[in-house]
């Protein structure tokens, strides 16, 4: 049985509204208040939609008797990441509101949240989650949260990966015209916070055609004036100069689209400032492997139940 979806508009601006999607289990209720995980979807934080749970995430309300909520952001690089910061520090701060209160019943304890994503989505769960890229971009620091899941995650735009050509790119066999993508990386081009579900939308190459070009750090930071090294998960983590919530990382060793060496650099970051972090490195798996409906991430869970029953 699948439950039932409450889409809300968390935010509206540049003529867009920004949705989310809360998915609350049945046994929640105003007096047994339940937990909730923030997800934010990958896609390079070039395209992509919060209309993309997988199989986990969806029985993960009654399994777990959590709240999964799927938020959509603006892309890039029509806002750039500055911008696309402030959508998911709006969006935790929308939990908090009466309205959001009102349209869930008050079933939902905001205060016992825990970030998650996967991707690009997990780099947006580690810097909200810590603070990084914040100041920079010149946001207050968000909320503190009981804890981050990082699916997968791209860390650092500075790697070499994100900045070397590769034409085609490795797990392709053709090379992406350019003036397929004219239209979509031009940064006056319209506003948008999502692209359709399938592979074959148009704008669904975007993320493939930014790695064949090495185009990363200026589809994300053209015109900031902020410095890639401003995002950098394991270099600022070394600073000491931002919070450390519990943290866990999974990543297949065999991803083609974001190198496992993004999150390894992260895990050795946590170790070199002696914080604790729960890593599981999946022997072989490509990226988004938990698509699969046979990988249940019970280890996250159980991590996400951990962060939340304190």
């Amino acid at each position: 049985m699948s439950l039932p979806r409450i889409e809300i508009i968390y935010k509206e601006i540049d003529g867009l509204k920004i949705n989310m999607d809360v998915y609350i289990p049945s046994s929640a209720s105003a007096q047994n208040r339940v937990p909730v995980v923030i997800w934010w979807h990958g896609g390079g934080l070039l395209q992509w939609t919060r209309n993309s749970l997988f199989p986990h995430q969806l029985s993960a309300p009654e399994k777990y008797n959590i709240c999964i909520i799927s938020v959509d952001y603006r892309l890039a690089p029509q806002t750039r990441l500055p911008g696309i910061l402030e959508d998911c520090k709006d969006a935790i701060e929308f939990l908090h509101s009466l309205e959001f209160a009102n349209v869930t019943g008050n079933r939902i304890d905001p205060s016992n949240l825990v970030l998650s994503g996967g991707s690009a989505g997990g780099w947006l769960s580690l810097l909200c989650g810590t603070g990084i890229g914040f100041k920079a971009s010149g946001l207050e620091f968000p909320r503190p949260v009981k804890g981050i899941a990082a699916l997968y995650p791209m860390t650092d735009m500075l790697d070499p990966f994100w900045r070397t050509k590769q034409r085609p790119v490795s797990y392709m066999d053709h090379i992406i015209p350019d003036e397929e993508m004219k239209s979509f990386i031009d940064p006056n081009g319209p506003k948008i916070c999502e692209t359709p579900l399938e592979v074959t939308a148009p704008r669904n190459a975007l993320y493939n055609y930014m790695i064949q070009e090495a185009i990363l750090e200026s589809l994300l930071l053209d015109d900031t004036s902020i410095s890639a090294e401003a995002f950098s998960i394991a270099q600022n983590l070394r600073s000491k100069e931002f919070i450390t919530p519990p943290t866990y990382i999974v990543h297949g060793n065999g991803d083609r689209m974001v190198p496992v060496e993004q999150s390894r650099d992260v895990v050795q970051a946590f170790n070199d400032i002696q914080v604790k972090v729960e890593y599981r490195e999946m022997e072989g798996l490509d990226h988004m492997f938990d698509m699969d409906p046979k990988y249940e991430m019970e280890d996250m869970y159980s991590f996400v139940l951990r962060c939340t029953s304190k």
